[in-house]
């Protein structure tokens, strides 16, 4: 139950910031696609949310540009705005031209706007007495009584002039004089003559509705729907981004563990998907709003366009899912680094012509098995999905007329499935080799020695059981060689404890055998007692050898490293057993190096091991032979050797001869313990350096090497 709670809280702290991201930038590209419903929202206030044409900027310069050609045969201004006296030759001529353009406005809308203009006209240079009358208004406009204007309920004024009271209502502005509509809505440069307003009467009036006629209106009230969705969009972002911004910070933790959660998801998918998703949001962007951008105002008043609506509702899901897929992006980006170029179709690439270079020949074959079902397979799959989408989208207009597009969706079929078939069997194909190769790398790698974890192969692999059989032998063999090390552990432990309580008694032994020793004893008995101390001390040097082959091989041996010469270590184990090797038939020849060779290494065990060395040589040498001695350096390296001749056969592993209490002489019926070799490799390994031995016929070669140390002495600085 916890677990799922805390799932639950990281989807939801990962939704948090999807939405605030999306959010963010739904809000930011509303602002700056539906700039120009800001603009009317700053000037025409609040009603602009209402979405009516009532409040349309650009509604409101038309009904001014209707004013100024419905007062037009009252008097006309110039381009600076100064009246027309009665003289001026074209007085007579403007006039005309728009009352022309007023009469010709008024019937392409008259279905949508009510209008009423009442005056006198201007002919030949002067007013004339004539009524100008023009109207669509079938009831009552005004009273009887005071002549005040009269108007429906679901009517609206938009323009009215009043000649009684020289009053301007222009939608909730009023004013005394005839030219006073606000300079921003007003776009011609012509202005009523303010004597001759008070001949002029016009009103101007909008029905409340849904629907429009005149293509004008209709786009016209398409933009202002299209400014209410822009602020809508907008405000719904801000408050989107506030809310889950604020959320996005009690669940910080929780988002952090989401974040990462969908790095190691995202990471599985290719590097070109998401790029081709986030260019395919830019693109849909881009085509969609720049050219609504791009759109001058007279093309979105004067036609029709789908941009109209590309800031409300309808693409809302386009700012979102590009917001989204941004965060998205940028996620992978933060959590992944550089590891998101490995999951691409070109990695892929790279890695499986690495792959096919160091492969074995079997699996390099697979590998172009599998390539070869899959560049077969894709064609066809796309051509197989290619022909269905071509009948499919002429299915109106031929499917029935025409036998071909049978036999295309046959065929298309025919090729989807035999694509889709081959890529499985190549898929397969390509499963089945890696699971192969993995049993043969395991296989090596148990060849080896080298134990790792269980070899897991997926649910539906071929080789699954496969697997398992040889995860079973693994474990086996794992078992059998810890089954052996604890025996060793026992034994060695055994001889430790052993040794250790042999001690006491021994010594005893030899202290009881040294004062027998001392005494004046008949002939026979001194030869006995002569006899029990030599037996003695050649028991306590066996014990003392196993005890200290037990601490080596557990680790317990003490080793103290230090810088020392190795050629002044092996001339003073010769000068040690000098009396030895003179009682001996054997020459000894050396070939020692005279500078000095520096290693690292405990003076003391490395003594230990030449003198095993010489005694293991003195011991087994054939009579009146030779044992060489060499010390040389080459690559670095240290390498002492000890060359004799055996006396007896050779017929034995060299591996064997490092064995505890493994000797040459099968009979065992010289002197020692079988320890010496084994010892001198312990020690030596312990110091840092590496025991062979060698067998060549009777040639019998113990070699010890150790890394020489270049740092100049102090005493050479």
């Amino acid at each position: 139950m916890d677990t799922n709670l805390k799932k639950g809280k990281k989807i939801r702290a990962f939704c948090y910031r999807i939405i605030t991201v999306g959010a963010l930038c739904t809000m930011l590209m509303s602002a700056v696609w539906g700039r120009e419903a800001f603009c009317n929202l700053y000037y025409e206030g609040w009603g602009t949310l209402s979405g009516d044409i009532y409040y349309l900027t650009e509604f409101r310069e038309y009904i001014s540009e209707l004013y100024i050609y419905g007062m037009a045969h009252v008097g006309l201004g110039d381009d600076q705005g100064y009246a027309y006296s009665s003289s001026h030759e074209n007085a007579g001529t403007l006039s005309q031209v728009y009352i022309e353009e007023f009469e010709r406005q008024m019937k392409r809308l008259a279905d949508d706007l009510l209008y009423y203009v009442e005056g006198t006209t201007v002919a030949n240079k002067r007013i004339s007495a004539k009524q100008f009358l023009s109207t669509n208004v079938t009831t009552p406009l005004f009273s009887e009584n005071d002549g005040h204007l009269l108007l429906p309920e679901d009517v609206r004024l938009c323009c009215y002039w009043d000649n009684a009271d020289n009053r301007l209502t222009f939608f909730s502005r009023f004013s005394d004089s005839p030219a006073a509509v606000p300079q921003r809505y007003c776009t011609q440069p012509y202005r009523p003559s303010v004597e001759k307003a008070g001949l002029m009467r016009l009103v101007l009036a909008l029905p409340e509705t849904d629907y429009y006629h005149s293509f004008v209106f209709s786009d016209m009230a398409e933009l202002a729907a299209s400014y209410q969705k822009t602020l809508i969009v907008f405000f719904a972002g801000c408050a989107l981004f506030l809310l889950n911004g604020l959320l996005c910070l009690f669940s910080a933790k929780a988002g952090a563990a989401a974040r990462r959660d969908f790095a190691a998801f995202s990471g599985k998918i290719w590097l070109e998907i998401k790029i081709c998703l986030l260019i395919l949001a830019i693109y849909a962007g881009w085509y969609y709003n720049l050219g609504y951008f791009l759109f001058s105002q007279e093309d979105r008043l004067t036609s029709i366009t789908p941009y109209t609506d590309l800031s409300g509702y309808d693409f809302l899901w386009m700012y979102f899912l590009f917001g989204s897929l941004l965060y998205l992006f940028y996620t992978d980006l933060r959590c992944n680094h550089i590891l998101v170029l490995s999951s691409s179709f070109t990695h892929k690439i790279i890695c499986f012509v690495r792959e096919f270079i160091g492969a074995l020949p079997w699996y390099r074959k697979a590998m172009m098995l599998w390539a070869t079902t899959l560049f077969v397979s894709l064609p066809l799959i796309v051509l197989g999905a290619g022909l269905l989408l071509y009948v499919w989208y002429n299915y109106s207009s031929w499917f029935y007329y025409s036998d071909n597009a049978v036999y295309l969706v046959w065929w298309g079929a025919a090729s989807l499935v035999l694509g889709i078939l081959l890529l499985m069997a190549g898929l397969g194909m390509r499963g089945l080799a890696r699971d192969t190769a993995a049993i043969a790398q395991r296989l090596s790698k148990l060849q080896a020695g080298d134990f790792c974890e269980p070899l897991q192969l997926p649910r539906t692999s071929l080789l699954k059981q496969a697997a398992t059989d040889l995860n079973a032998v693994e474990k086996g063999i794992e078992n059998a060689v810890e089954q052996q090390n604890r025996s060793n552990r026992m034994r060695v432990e055994l001889i430790t404890n052993v040794s250790h309580d042999l001690k006491t008694p021994l010594t005893s032994i030899i202290n009881y055998a040294d004062l027998l020793c001392e005494e004046n004893l008949p002939a026979p008995a001194c030869e006995y007692a002569t006899s029990l101390q030599t037996k003695a001390y050649r028991l306590k040097g066996m014990v003392q050898d196993v005890f200290e082959l037990s601490k080596a091989t557990s680790g317990n041996l003490p080793v103290e490293i230090k810088r020392l010469d190795l050629a002044k270590l092996l001339r003073q184990t010769l000068a040690d057993m000098d009396e030895r090797i003179q009682e001996s038939t054997l020459t000894f020849k050396l070939n020692i190096v005279s500078e000095p060779l520096m290693i690292h290494a405990d003076g003391e065990k490395l003594y230990r091991v030449f003198q095993n060395l010489l005694i293991n040589a003195l011991q087994y040498s054939l009579d009146n032979s030779r044992v060489h001695i060499q010390l040389t350096e080459k690559d670095g390296y240290a390498y002492a050797q000890v060359k004799n001749t055996s006396s007896q056969e050779l017929d034995f592993d060299p591996v064997e001869i490092t064995e505890r209490f493994v000797r040459a002489d099968a009979s065992r019926t010289t002197e020692g313990s079988g320890l010496g070799l084994s010892i001198a490799q312990s020690f030596t390994e312990s110091c840092g350096g590496t025991f062979s031995i060698e067998l060549n016929a009777d040639l019998f070669t113990a070699c010890v090497a150790f890394p020489l140390d270049d740092t100049p002495s102090p005493a050479s600085t």
